[in-house]
């Protein structure tokens, strides 16, 4: 018997593990891993985005599609169309009704390609 592990300080840790799982999970969730954006005027909308910096390298090619580009009419126009939205179901409805913005070999919904190109610019 030696070899066996008892059930309660299995079970206990086991408990221990999916516990931990779900407070790591939650905090990814929240984005607390993530690097953040630190523009005032435009991290409430640069904030939904992942990764800043791949956001920027994506929005340097959109911004070479669109050379006049304004940042502050481009801003007003996203927290109009996203509003209190899930940024997921604008994109889903940029698709669905085909707004799309092609950069660099790059097919984008068009809200997103417009929050990488505040991303590069705020950069």
């Amino acid at each position: 018997m030696s070899g066996l592990i008892s059930r309660r300080p299995f079970l206990a840790s086991a408990l221990a593990l999916i516990g931990v799982a779900a407070v790591g999970g939650g905090a990814y969730e929240a984005g607390l891993f993530r690097k953040h954006f630190s523009n005032d005027r435009y991290d409430d909308l640069l904030n939904a985005l992942d990764n800043p910096d791949n956001a920027a390298s994506v929005g340097a090619a959109v911004l070479a599609e669109l050379p006049h580009f304004n940042a502050a009419e481009t801003a007003a126009s996203l927290r109009e169309r996203i509003g209190k939205k899930k940024l997921g179901d604008v994109l889903d409805e940029d698709a669905a009704a085909n707004r799309l913005i092609e950069a660099k070999g790059w097919v984008l919904p068009e809200t997103l390609a417009l929050l990488c190109a505040l991303a590069a610019k705020a950069n």
